[in-house]
């Protein structure tokens, strides 16, 4: 087992300063499902636990109680409270290489088993045993075996839906997408049968079909109020959008979720048009490409910002794209929801300036410098990360080849500390800022030449 860095202090501030003030109240939105998760356990009310999938509207239009270990994860990691989980996960045997998301979790339902309930000390009051776990295999292979190991733990069942994508060569062929609808959709009535037969709860499919079009529309809202981060000074950084998006994609469904996007829309654009800042100085714009933020040290944005650095934009846990309209014929819930994937997969695989880059998870940053007017992109290198992590050198090496923004590698992990050097990363940052910084002349003394 690897000895804990010396130049990380537990105590210390790790969190982000806030600007947004959307972003100060997710924190309340996290707090309350977990507490509600608690509060449902003891009444006897179902509780489930499952990954970002959008299954959320199938869980809400039957009456469970989500609850999310990604993002309890996360949680633990910025509170810097996870290391008892990782070291209690590695002590039975998981590697430090899985993904931390999951040694936390892992490590979490260890202690359940051996207390018999939640954990002392746990935060936010800690995860409900569940009823079931909802796993897939989108983003990672961790995802598909990690619930099946935590369903050992607390002798519950899990259901995982293998949610196939198409590469983006074949996506827009008819006979590929109906191939992948029917496919999917079974994929997803599976999921309900499990969930009725293990419940004994019906689905409402009249409620179903009101939280899938709730979702659309916080997507087409969300999407909406993004598009005011492109002004110049940028209103939100992406220190705020990674709190905002935890309701977005971890609630979606929810009605309190499209009114908490509508409220950002009506503060974004108040923002953008009286040129309201993120840090009172916008030097630079950057860009973050790809990887998971470092969870256990989010003041490095505020580290950036006292460089005079802000980030407009991010294509990790990224606003989904907005599908086209759906067809009017299209009236089945399950399907529809297969089709808003799958729409706006294919929206995304248009999108693509350099080849067709669609084998990897995350978006091509390349594509995003232009319109949000970028100087610089900085990618997260995260150790234990399989599915942000490969391709990151792909990515980079497109920026280096087609654009003359410079471009920034961070080694550490999003939730394990051990991996993270303050010092270093002060280092190479201030060192980046300094290429940025250079590049920015030499186009003020090229337009003032012309």
């Amino acid at each position: 087992m690897e000895e804990k860095r010396k130049d990380v202090a537990p105590e210390q501030k790790t969190s982000v300063t806030h600007t947004v003030e959307a972003a100060k109240k997710v924190r309340k939105l996290v707090k309350e499902m977990y507490i509600e998760g608690v509060k449902a356990a003891l009444e006897g009310r179902p509780v489930v636990w499952l990954m970002v999938s959008f299954i959320n509207p199938i869980i809400l239009a039957m009456d469970l109680v989500p609850i999310m270990p990604e993002n309890w994860a996360g949680l633990c990691a910025t509170k810097r409270m996870g290391d008892p989980y990782i070291m209690r996960a590695e002590s039975e045997g998981y590697s430090n290489v899985v993904c931390s998301y999951a040694r936390i979790g892992l490590g979490y339902c260890s202690m359940m088993r051996e207390y018999g309930d939640i954990p002392p000390d746990a935060p936010d009051g800690g995860m409900a045993r569940p009823v079931a776990l909802l796993g897939s295999s989108i983003v990672c292979d961790t995802r598909y075996k990690w619930f099946q190991s935590i369903g050992r733990y607390l002798d519950v069942p899990c259901y995982n839906f293998d949610a196939l994508s198409p590469p983006a060569a074949t996506a827009h062929r008819d006979d590929v997408r109906d191939q992948y609808v029917k496919y999917n959709v079974e994929q997803y009535r599976g999921l309900i049968r499990f969930l009725e037969e293990l419940t004994g709860r019906r689905m409402d499919w009249d409620k179903l079909a009101y939280h899938v079009d709730i979702a659309w529309e916080t997507m087409r809202v969300w999407n909406a109020a993004y598009e005011f981060r492109k002004s110049v000074p940028c209103p939100m950084g992406t220190e705020d959008h990674m709190n905002i998006f935890v309701p977005g994609m971890m609630q979606e469904g929810d009605p309190r979720v499209l009114d908490f996007f509508r409220d950002l829309y009506d503060e974004l654009k108040y923002r953008a048009e009286n040129k309201m800042r993120v840090i009172p100085d916008e030097k630079y714009r950057l860009i973050w490409g790809s990887g998971l933020p470092p969870w256990h040290t989010m003041k490095v944005f505020n580290y950036f910002g006292s460089l005079g650095a802000v980030f407009v934009y991010e294509t990790c846990y990224k606003c989904p794209d907005v599908p086209p309209d759906m067809p009017d014929n299209i009236s089945d819930p399950v399907e529809r929801i297969v089709l808003m994937n799958y729409l706006g997969k294919l929206q995304r695989n248009k999108r693509s300036i350099v080849g067709s880059y669609d084998f990897l998870v995350f978006e091509n940053p390349l594509e995003w410098i232009e319109p949000y007017q970028a100087d610089g992109i900085v990618f997260h290198w995260n150790r234990s990360c399989r599915g942000t992590t490969p391709g990151q050198l792909y990515y980079k090496d497109l920026v280096d080849k087609h654009s003359d923004v410079p471009s920034l590698v961070l080694e550490s992990d999003m939730c394990d500390v051990r991996d993270y050097f303050e010092a270093e990363w002060q280092g190479k940052i201030q060192a980046f800022i300094e290429m940025v910084d250079a590049r920015k002349k030499i186009k003020r003394q090229g337009s003032s030449a012309a």
